[in-house]
């Protein structure tokens, strides 16, 4: 069955801290930005975020700071604006005041800012605030990622029409839910400073949305630049219109003049209906006297005149002003009509006794026709002709509106007073009438701020990881450098440290001291390791408090340390180790009772120059088994002669493999004789070995292959040489041969199994072997070791306890031990002849012996004396240089041969 996912899985705290800092981050810069579009970009046509929004994404920012840096007062005071920011939207609403939230609707906002309010001020900790933190980042997370799917597929209900807030909506949604179910999941809380990693994704991605914004405000710019160039060339248009209409009639003006005064009026009327007719943009003109009379009128100036357009009060009183300037108009009471009319009021002196006035009717839709095609955005152009009435300047067509029902029908829309010259005080409106392509552009800028988040998020994983390995690192490097039992450094960090100590001048010897701890391996093997270790950790803590903070110490193995010292003199070092065998004595109680342990030290002093540190440690290694020889509890300083023994033991080991490998030991055999017959019965096979023409005594090589487990081998190739001497050699069928047995070969293998293969292979009566074995090899592990000798006797083979009386000597174990032969140590027959209390202790052994059936061998017979004397003391057999030495086989079989063993 698959692993369940979980978050830890991916996520880490520290990467969950720095993304709910890019949430609050991102609504901080949205804020900041948001003010600075409201104060010095409040010319565009359409905002990028409404005001009211911007003023609770500040709000949400100082709450989410707050919550993550557990600054409680601050939440409270947060919680409470939030709580007032929801009661003044639905008062402003009531009274009709409440302007755009960019497309959010205002009972979601409500809901979202009061289950903020409700975090703020609840502590999350309670069962309460547990599910609205999970009730308010469920909906953010739904209604963000709606809104996502919504902007990418327009055929989706509940379109947000808001374009660049849409884009901006759903991330802002989307980040703060995800943030809010970190924090809850995490408890995240910042406890240390941010990172460099985290403060540099929080300025990648709010830079990511200064590209956002910079990229918006210049479409916005833009399409506020065209609307102001539009309503520029409607401007320029009618004032083109009117120059073009004033300069026709002042050139109409100059050819009046010119014509006969009793033909003038004539001619007047008749140029004015050919201008009329000529120009669509005129509608008429009308001449007035001094008497406020028409005397003249062309095109459709008499239907206006009968409509009773130029009658009002206000109309009248603008002609007659008295003013000889040239001025413009709106006529008011034709703009009810489907002829709007635009006034241009000329003066005409025909005669300077008799001055005229000429109105010129413009047509208003002609001259406020203007292609608008241009730009992204479709829009439309509107004068305010009147107060809240509005006509269009468009080429498509020619409406008429109330400036509240346009606002009603298109949101976005913007007032433009023209500064050119006498234009006056008529503003223009324009209207945003599709944002089709505004949306377009808003999803492709919304690109950036995903790739941003996406970016950032990836960085902040990535740092993230960086960091683990990092620590990993130094975890890693820590455990190779430091043991993590006891804290201290491993052998190879051990070495490197002090080949990197330097010493100016050096004023007394540097020291190496080594410690073993002694009878540790028992405790850890009866307690087990988990106290072995809490007993190492303490014991180290006393050489560290011993051996202060210039020392460098080290754990070597299992329980052995080390100690440097730069500089100590002898006796400073001496009182060293009395201390730290002091310490180190002292009982420990990790066990719950008191556990007593001792150590054997060595010490190496060095004042030569460029000396490896390995070499020192191998010299006071040297040192501490010289005292762990001595018994423990006791400290040796390294001696040249020391270092000469290892150095002969690790020859003699090396020498001792090869003549193994090549099979060039020898078994030599000591005869056994019977008193009672006087002849052989026996034969004890001993090894040999002949190195460079010269024999090496067995007490020099013996020893050192019971401590390398060399021994295992030799009795091996022992125990098949004297089988084969046996099958051989018929002149050894009568005799039993004894083989003497390591401690080491019961303990390390399966020596009974080994024994029966070999007797089968060799085909080899059972009954003619004779296992020797010393009575501390019998006796030292007697739940394991008893039950061998019972296995060896059930093979059929005799057994012989060797050098009995050397070890535990307890007539209760011999009793006990299922051994047929007891061979006495040559210790008792050395003062046998001359002591009589040795006599009379092998006088009591040997009749012991002989109560419960065992016979007893004496070894180290060397006179007559003594032969006789032991016969005497009932002994059953003998052997020993009175005898005959230990010869190869081909001196046993004449040995064999003499008459007196032939008789």
């Amino acid at each position: 069955m698959p692993e369940t996912w979980k978050v830890n899985d991916s996520i880490s705290r520290a990467s969950a801290v720095v993304f709910y800092l890019l949430t609050a981050g991102f609504y901080t810069i949205i804020a900041l930005l948001g003010l600075v579009e409201h104060l010095f970009l409040a010319k565009l046509i359409l905002p990028l975020l409404s005001f009211n929004l911007v003023l609770a994404t500040a709000l949400v920012s100082l709450g989410l700071t707050a919550l993550l840096f557990n600054r409680r007062k601050l939440q409270i005071f947060c919680g409470l604006l939030i709580l007032s920011f929801i009661s003044y939207l639905w008062l402003a609403t009531r009274r009709g005041q409440l302007q755009d939230l960019s497309g959010m609707p205002l009972s979601l906002l409500s809901v979202l800012l009061l289950l903020a309010a409700a975090i703020l001020v609840c502590s999350h900790t309670t069962r309460v605030g547990h599910y609205l933190w999970r009730i308010m980042a469920f909906i953010c997370l739904v209604y963000g990622c709606y809104a996502q799917l919504s902007l990418w597929f327009p055929q989706l209900p509940w379109q947000n029409t808001t374009p660049f807030s849409s884009s901006l909506l759903p991330i802002m949604l989307i980040m703060v839910g995800i943030s809010l179910w970190l924090k809850q999941h995490f408890q995240l809380q910042v406890t240390r400073p941010l990172s460099h990693s985290a403060i540099a994704a929080m300025l990648m991605f709010q830079a990511g949305y200064g590209i956002w914004f910079a990229l918006s405000v210049f479409d916005v710019r833009y399409e506020t630049h065209l609307a102001e160039q539009k309503v520029t060339r409607v401007v320029s248009q009618v004032q083109a219109q009117l120059a073009f209409s004033e300069e026709l009639f002042q050139r109409a003006r100059t050819r009046w003049q010119r014509v006969n005064p009793a033909e003038r009026l004539q001619f007047i009327t008749e140029d004015l209906s050919a201008i009329t007719a000529a120009y669509d943009v005129v509608y008429g003109a009308v001449i007035f006297d001094q008497q406020q009379q028409a005397v003249l009128m062309t095109g459709k100036a008499a239907s206006f005149q009968e409509q009773g357009l130029f009658s009002s009060e206000g109309t009248r009183s603008w002609l007659f002003s008295g003013s000889d300037q040239e001025a413009m108009a709106i006529n008011r009471a034709s703009l009810d009509s489907d002829l709007p009319i635009m006034m241009l009021r000329l003066a005409l002196p025909v005669t300077d006794a008799s001055p005229e006035f000429l109105l010129v009717l413009i047509n208003l839709q002609q001259a406020l026709l203007v292609d608008n095609s241009v730009g992204a955005a479709k829009i439309q152009i509107y004068l305010e002709v009147l107060p809240q009435l509005l006509f269009t300047a468009d080429a498509s067509g020619f409406k008429r509106a109330t400036l509240p029902d346009l606002q009603r029908r298109y949101p976005y829309h913007q007032q433009i007073q023209p500064d050119q010259a006498n234009w006056g005080s008529i503003p223009f409106y324009v209207f945003i009438t599709d944002l089709t392509e505004l949306q377009a552009r808003s999803r492709l800028h919304q690109i950036i701020l995903w790739v941003s988040l996406l970016f950032c998020c990836t960085f902040i994983l990535a740092a993230d990881r960086t960091r683990l390995l990092r620590h990993e690192k130094v975890k890693l490097s820590t455990l190779a450098k430091f043991d993590d039992i006891t804290g201290l450094l491993r052998r190879d960090a051990f070495y490197q440290a002090v080949e990197q100590v330097v010493i100016r001048e050096k004023t007394a010897p540097e020291v190496i001291i080594f410690i073993d701890l002694d009878g540790f391996k028992p405790i850890n093997d009866s307690f087990g390791h988990d106290v072995g270790d809490k007993l190492l950790s303490e014991m180290a803590l006393r050489i560290r408090l011993l051996c202060g903070e210039q020392a460098l110490l080290a754990r070597f193995s299992g329980d052995e340390f080390l100690v440097y010292l730069p500089e100590s003199p002898f006796e400073a070092t001496e009182q060293l180790a009395n201390a730290l065998l002091r310490a180190l004595s002292q009982p420990s109680a990790v066990t719950g009772f008191d556990v007593y342990l001792s150590a054997s030290i060595g010490i190496v002093q060095n004042q030569e120059a460029h000396c490896s540190s390995q070499l020192l440690t191998q010299l006071a290694d040297v040192a501490m088994s010289n005292a762990k020889q001595a018994g423990g509890n006791t400290y040796r300083f390294y001696q040249d002669t020391m270092a000469d023994n290892y150095r002969n033991i690790v020859a003699m080991r090396n020498k001792l493999q090869a003549a193994l490998d090549a099979e060039q030991l020898q078994v030599y055999y000591q005869p056994v004789m019977e008193f009672s017959t006087g002849k052989t019965v026996a034969i004890e096979s001993l090894v040999r070995w002949q190195h460079q023409g010269s024999f090496i005594s067995p007490v020099s090589f013996i020893p050192i292959a019971e401590q390398t487990g060399q021994i295992i081998q030799i009795g091996e190739q022992v125990m098949k040489m004297v089988l084969r001497d046996l099958v051989e050699n018929p002149g050894l069928a009568k005799l039993s041969v004894a083989i003497n047995v390591s401690a080491q070969q019961l303990r390390r293998y399966d020596f009974v199994q080994f024994l029966g293969a070999v007797l089968a292979e060799y085909q080899i009566d059972p009954a003619r072997i004779c296992i020797e074995l010393t009575e501390s090899a019998l006796l030292e592990e007697q739940g394991h070791t008893l039950a061998l000798p019972n296995q060896i006797k059930a093979l059929g083979c005799q057994l012989a306890i060797d050098d009995f009386g050397t070890g535990y000597s307890s007539l209760s174990y011999l009793y006990r031990l299922p051994a047929d032969i007891v061979k006495l140590d040559r210790s008792f027959t050395r003062d046998l002849t001359h002591d009589l209390k040795q006599r009379k202790i092998v006088e009591m052994l040997v009749s012991t012996c002989n109560q419960i059936g065992k016979t007893v061998v004496i070894e180290g017979v060397e006179t007559a004396e003594m032969s006789e004397l032991c016969q005497q003391l009932g002994c059953d057999r003998a052997q020993g240089y009175y005898y005959a030495r230990p010869m190869p086989l081909a001196e046993l079989l004449t040995f064999l041969n003499r008459p007196a063993e032939q008789g």
